[in-house]
């Protein structure tokens, strides 16, 4: 007989483990769902955010960067004034007598308009996980049905993955047992 109830044992310390480990593993599914409708929104908004900072920051540099470069035009036209006199030259495309016009291409022609211009921006590289956080923030039909499958998962959890009692419920023999009478047996102690 000690057999009998040591593998009896057993068998309720297997069966208790797995329905607890399905009982965690559904909430952590729950769990994630609920995150990923919750988050998702906040998250991209920090992205675009950070990248609308970078973008700034990187426009502030260049002007910084341009600024210098037009103060050290200036103060080179100030202090030199064979300096001035190029850049008017250059400017109203004048020629001296004893010039001579070599043509190049126009890339390589010297412009004083050319240093206002700003470069272009470099791409700023993405989060990786961007593309996934899409979905989950903006389709409205996608949210609503992970957080409807979040809460039946929970409310599916707490009901049949919690172990109620030790023994299994007596089944009345010839009868089929409900959704409602299982769970009036799982949760209800008869006298």
């Amino acid at each position: 007989m000690n057999t009998r109830s040591t593998g009896s044992s057993s068998t309720e310390t297997v069966g208790g483990l797995v329905v607890s480990l399905l009982f965690w593993l559904s909430l952590l599914v729950a769990t994630t769902m609920f995150a990923a409708v919750g988050l998702s929104p906040k998250i991209l908004e920090r992205l675009r955010l950070e990248e609308q900072f970078d973008a700034s920051q990187f426009r502030l540099v260049q002007m910084e960067q341009q600024n210098d470069q037009l103060n050290r035009v200036l103060e080179a036209i100030r202090k030199d004034k064979d300096f001035a006199a190029e850049m008017t030259r250059i400017e109203f495309d004048a020629m001296r007598q004893d010039e001579e016009i070599i043509p190049v291409d126009s890339g390589l022609r010297l412009s004083p308009r050319d240093l206002a211009t700003p470069r272009s921006p470099a791409v700023m590289a993405q989060a990786w996980y961007r593309p996934m956080l899409v979905p989950f923030a903006e389709n409205d039909q996608l949210r609503r049905n992970l957080l409807t499958a979040s809460a039946v998962l929970v409310v599916v959890s707490f009901t049949w993955f919690q172990s109620a009692r030790t023994a299994p419920p007596e089944q009345p023999a010839g009868k089929g047992r409900s959704l409602w009478r299982g769970l009036k047996d799982r949760y209800v102690r008869s006298n």
